[in-house]
């Protein structure tokens, strides 16, 4: 009796398939890497599809990185001295206000010295007139050597020769005259021999005015001169209108009389009444 074939089984032809795969030429079985990977990759059992295979990314070409030094550590590191910095510019500072203090207190002592101040400029506008500045003001017991004739400051008598309207009929003694000069007064001379009615319109510019005294000067050089403390001028006759001028710009002007305070007087009674000569200053009086 014939045997019957039994049909293959499913394990059979798939195997006979796996075969006939592998049998293909050039056709490689897969490894089981890749399997790992397609696993892993989300695919589904019996898909044909293959899986996406994993990127590996490049290595840069080029030189190899450089290797960075390591960083200081910050105790090590050098600290910017801030403190003394700070010390230094203060004592900069300081230094300079001090001689910035010196210097501006130094001109501004110089600028109120009332025996040192610049020459006025009203005193500048008068033709022919000249200013020396005469910082000496001592107050003395001998007679005086003074750089100007008639002198226009210096030192002098502690004795003022009576300025407060005062006509002397002869000459008196610098070392009198020049201390009411310091008080602001303007002094006239006039050479003696001088005409008579020019010696009375003189006259008429100094009786009874206040910081004003006229007295003849043996030696002047021109007819007349006048004179204030640093400021003199030297005129030919009396109708002069620069007398006027001088009067006007240097009669108690504040910025020119030295001793400008308050309750210094230019009359002395006594010595009008007994004045000094030319030569023979008063340095008391009796």
């Amino acid at each position: 009796m014939a045997q019957r074939k039994t049909p293959a089984s499913a394990s059979t032809k798939s195997g006979g398939i796996s075969k006939a795969s592998a049998g293909k030429a050039g056709t490689a079985p897969k490894s089981p890497a890749k399997a790992g990977a397609a696993s892993k990759s989300g695919a589904k059992p019996g898909s044909t599809k293959p899986s996406t295979p994993t990127k590996v990314a490049a290595k840069p070409l080029g030189r190899p990185p450089v290797k960075k030094k390591p960083g200081k550590s910050i105790v090590n590191q050098k600290q910017t001295p801030w403190g003394l910095i700070l010390t230094t510019l203060l004592i900069v500072v300081f230094a300079g206000g001090i001689v910035t203090y010196a210097i501006v207190n130094h001109k501004s002592a110089a600028s109120t010295d009332p025996y040192k101040q610049p020459e006025i400029a009203a005193a500048k506008a008068i033709k022919g007139l000249t200013y020396k500045a005469e910082p000496d003001h001592s107050h003395v017991g001998t007679a005086v050597k003074y750089d100007t004739t008639p002198p226009t400051g210096g030192n002098h008598s502690p004795i003022w020769a009576d300025c407060a309207g005062t006509v002397y009929p002869n000459a008196i003694a610098n070392e009198n005259a020049v201390h009411m000069l310091e008080h602001g007064a303007v002094w006239i001379t006039y050479k003696p021999g001088l005409p008579a009615d020019q010696v009375a319109t003189l006259s008429k510019l100094v009786t009874g005015v206040d910081r004003m005294a006229m007295s003849p000067y043996p030696g002047l050089k021109t007819n007349i001169s006048l004179q204030a403390w640093n400021y003199q001028l030297f005129v030919d006759s009396a109708s002069d209108p620069r007398i006027a001028d001088f009067i006007a710009a240097l009669r108690y002007n504040s910025k020119t009389t030295p001793e400008n305070a308050s309750g210094v007087t230019c009359s002395d009674p006594t010595f009008k009444k007994t004045p000094s000569t030319f030569g023979h200053p008063i340095f008391q009086l009796p």
